[in-house]
């Protein structure tokens, strides 16, 4: 499908042009033979003749099942500044319940946007954050919601999720928690191997599971350890009182709020409407099919 600017443009009519496409595609098989076929509550469906399911503008897009889809501008605007969900519900007129979910399903569609490998040198790092149950209603009353701070290497358990970050020169980044407890040179493997693109040289912090993992990967380390001024601790800093202001992240949930931090560091930061052309586009090419059920019983994941 051929490229569309999205500039200053009404959401509604940015997904209408998508499916307007002379290779309009279905959006449960790919395939292109697809027709008019009425319209339901307002909106125009298609047909496909391959599957015969019917869909519209927003079938299987993160607005799909929206009572308030005009809204949804609005609503990224919000989630850009970073407001609480009961401040954004009075900016924009809908419940905050509402908003819960909305906020979900465009974190969820974020996070499967592709991930760009890293090129040249690449400073890479992790950190540790409390494992947190943040929503839960049987949970224990000595333990914290919330991820208050990142943690001491020292006292790693399974009760602590790790985060791994990588940066370029490039301006690629890759974030994401990855697991619980202590990491090796396998995990390494697993999550940064697959996003080097015959990388050389790399800045980390003095561990060994980093070390191995650049033997194994023919990576010179350089002589050189992340400090304050490094960009990976920069980036880790920015994150983590970005995040604050969610007053906790639950853990299931945590992998969708760095793709959100991620995108928003990667995209014209202080520019909202910039941002918000960005994110329409972003999204309107991701294929989710998120309901309110799936996303509320979600169980903690870090593929």
């Amino acid at each position: 499908m051929e490229n569309k600017k999205c500039t200053d443009i009404n959401i509604l009519s940015y997904f209408a042009s998508l499916r307007h496409d002379s290779e309009r595609k279905c959006p449960y098989c790919g395939c292109t033979h697809t027709v008019l076929y009425g319209k339901y509550n307002g909106k125009q469906r298609y047909i496909c003749k391959s599957c015969k399911k019917t869909f519209n503008d927003f079938t299987n897009t993160p607005i799909a099942r929206t009572h308030f889809p005009e809204k949804w501008e609005a609503f990224i605007k919000c989630t850009i500044e970073g407001l609480s969900l009961k401040a954004a519900a009075r900016e924009i007129g809908v419940s905050y319940v509402t908003l819960f979910y909305w906020r979900h399903k465009l974190l969820s569609a974020l996070k499967m946007v592709k991930q760009n490998k890293m090129q040249g040198k690449f400073e890479l790092e992790n950190f540790f954050l409390k494992f947190s149950r943040k929503g839960q209603k049987s949970i224990e009353h000595n333990e914290k919601r919330v991820h208050d701070q990142s943690v001491s290497y020292i006292n790693i358990s399974n009760n602590k999720v790790c985060v791994i970050t990588a940066l370029d020169s490039h301006k690629n980044i890759y974030s994401r928690a990855v697991g619980t407890g202590r990491m090796n040179a396998m995990d390494m493997e697993n999550y940064i191997g697959k996003i080097l693109n015959k990388n050389k040289q790399a800045v980390s912090r003095p561990k060994s599971f980093f070390a191995m993992f650049f033997k194994r990967k023919k990576i010179r380390e350089i002589n050189k350890y992340l400090d304050n001024s490094s960009e990976a601790v920069k980036y880790r800093r920015d994150c983590m009182e970005w995040m604050y202001r969610f007053r906790g992240v639950a853990t299931k949930y945590l992998n969708n709020y760095l793709s959100l931090f991620k995108f928003l560091k990667s995209s014209n930061f202080n520019n909202i409407s910039s941002t918000i052309n960005i994110f329409i586009e972003a999204i309107s090419k991701i294929n989710i099919e998120n309901t309110y059920i799936n996303m509320r019983n979600a169980e903690v994941c870090f593929n």
